[in-house]
C-alpha cells in the first residue's frame, strides 16, 4: 500500500475541551447541550469559520502520527499502539485494501454524504499490517520521546494519546516499508467505499492528490491488545415466537433456559461451550422469561440449504446467524446491532424490542481468513474495542494538494 504523511486537521486543546467535541463515530448524534465546536455540527460552513478563529488547526507540513489507546481490559491496563497515516485510495479489486464485511448501500449513501458536506474525513479507518519483525514498530517508538500533541480520556475510559513524527527519513522510511504490503480493513467499510466515490467525484489528474488518500489508523495484526466484541441483534416489530421456534428447529438445536430472558449474563455464558464447537447464539423473546439457547445441527451444511457463501466461512457465527436464522425465521424482520449484552436484553423489559440474539464475538483469525479468501460476512459482523474516535486527527481531502 502506498503511504504518505498528510496535513493533519486538528482542534486547538487550548480553545476546546477534546472531551466534549471527540465522538466514537462520526455519524453519532450531537446531544442537546453540546459544545458550539462539537463535530457533529461540522460542516463547509463551520470548517471555514473554526479554521479561521483558530479552534481547528492545519499542520504546517506533513506528517504521520503515533496514536496510543491505554484501555482496561481484564483487569490489566493495555495499550494499543498505532499508526495514524494517509493511505492511497484503490478499489477492492485491487486487492491492497482488503474487505472483509459487505458495503450496505444505505451507510454508504451516508457517509458520501458526510464528506461532500465537509470535505473531510473525520474519523480514521482502522486497519491491520502484517510486520512480524517489528520494523514499524520501532520506527515510531522515536517519536513518543516527546510530550504527546492531543491527550483526552473518553467516557468508556480510554486515554488517547496523539505525537507527530513528521521527519523526513522517518516517512521516508515508512513509505519503503509499506509499499508491498496489503492491508485488511478492520473497521469502516462503508467509509472507504464512500472514500472510493468521493474521489471518483472530485477526479483529480494528480495521482497524490489528497483527495486520492484515506487517512488510517494502521495496527500490527500481532497486536495482543486487538480485541473483538460481539455485535448482538435487536428486532423490534412484534413476532409468533411459536413459529420462530418452529422455523428455526429446521436447521438449530433448540435448548431451553429457563429464567435467562432477562439476564444477560446468563444468555452469554450458555453461549461458552456449543456442541462440536458448532455455531450458536442465544434467543430473548418479550413476554417469556426464559431464554432459548441455539446451536447449529451437526448435519446442517448452509451451503447445502441454499446460502451463497464460501465453504470456508460456512459456518461462522454471523453467516449462520443472518442466514439461517434472520432470513428464514424472522424473514422481514427490522434488525438493529447493540454491543452491549445488558442494554440489549433491557430494552425487552422497557416494551422497545421483540426478540434480542445474543452472540459471540469473531476472534481476529476468522476476520483475516475471510479476507484471505476474498470473501465477506454481513456487515456488523465484527467490533473492535476500543474504537478509533472521529475528531481527534482529520484528513482534509483537497484535490489540489500533493501529499508527495
Amino acid at each position: 500500500m502506498q503511504l504518505a504523511g498528510l496535513r493533519g486537521l486538528l482542534y486547538d486543546p487550548t480553545k476546546v475541551d477534546l472531551g466534549t467535541v471527540v465522538v466514537p463515530a462520526a455519524d453519532v448524534a450531537v446531544p442537546a447541550g453540546a459544545s458550539a465546536h462539537a463535530l457533529g455540527k461540522l460542516d463547509a460552513a463551520a470548517l471555514r469559520a473554526w479554521q479561521a478563529d483558530g479552534t481547528l488547526l492545519r499542520d504546517g507540513s506533513r506528517a504521520v502520527y503515533r496514536y496510543h489507546q491505554v484501555f482496561a481490559a481484564g483487569g490489566r491496563t493495555l495499550t494499543r499502539k498505532l499508526l495514524l497515516a494517509a493511505g492511497k485510495l484503490s478499489p477492492w479489486a485491487d486487492g491492497m485494501v482488503r474487505a472483509h464485511e459487505v458495503v450496505p448501500p444505505a451507510a454508504r449513501a451516508a457517509e458520501l454524504a458526510r464528506l461532500r458536506a465537509t470535505g473531510v474525513q473525520l474519523q480514521p479507518l482502522l486497519a491491520g499490517y502484517r510486520d512480524a519483525a517489528g520494523e514499524v514498530e520501532r520506527l515510531m517508538k522515536r517519536a513518543e520521546a516527546d510530550r504527546p500533541i492531543l491527550e483526552v480520556t473518553t467516557a468508556d475510559g480510554t486515554s488517547h494519546r496523539v505525537w507527530r513524527e513528521h521527519r523526513a527519513e522517518i516517512l521516508g522510511s515508512l513509505r519503503t516499508l509499506f509499499a508491498p504490503k496489503k492491508v485488511t480493513l478492520l473497521e469502516g467499510h462503508a467509509r472507504y467505499d464512500a472514500l472510493l466515490a468521493y474521489s471518483d467525484e472530485l477526479a483529480s489528474p494528480a495521482i497524490y492528490a489528497a483527495s486520492n488518500y484515506a487517512l488510517m489508523a494502521l495496527v500490527a495484526l500481532d497486536d495482543p491488545t486487538l480485541e473483538l466484541r460481539p455485535r448482538h441483534r435487536v428486532v423490534r416489530a412484534a413476532v409468533d415466537q411459536a413459529a420462530v421456534l418452529a422455523a428455526a428447529r429446521t436447521y438449530f438445536l433448540v435448548e431451553p433456559l429457563p429464567g435467562a430472558a432477562r439476564d444477560a449474563g446468563k444468555l452469554t455464558a450458555a453461549l461458552a461451550d456449543t456442541l462440536m464447537h458448532q455455531p450458536g447464539f442465544a434467543l430473548a423473546f418479550a413476554g417469556d422469561p426464559d431464554g432459548y439457547k441455539l446451536t447449529l445441527s451437526p448435519d446442517v451444511s448452509p451451503v447445502a440449504e441454499g446460502v451463497k457463501v464460501h465453504r470456508g466461512i460456512q459456518k461462522l457465527d454471523p453467516i449462520v446467524v443472518d442466514e439461517l436464522f434472520l432470513a428464514r425465521a424472522l424473514v422481514g424482520a427490522e434488525v438493529t446491532g447493540e454491543l452491549d449484552a445488558v442494554a440489549a436484553v433491557a430494552q425487552l423489559a422497557a416494551g422497545a424490542a421483540a426478540v434480542v440474539i445474543i452472540t459471540r464475538a469473531l476472534t481476529l483469525d476468522q476476520v483475516t481468513h475471510v479476507a484471505d479468501l476474498g470473501q465477506a460476512l454481513p456487515a456488523g459482523s465484527s467490533a473492535f474495542h476500543p474504537p478509533i474516535i472521529a475528531g481527534l486527527v482529520m484528513h482534509a481531502l483537497d484535490a489540489n494538494e500533493d501529499l508527495i
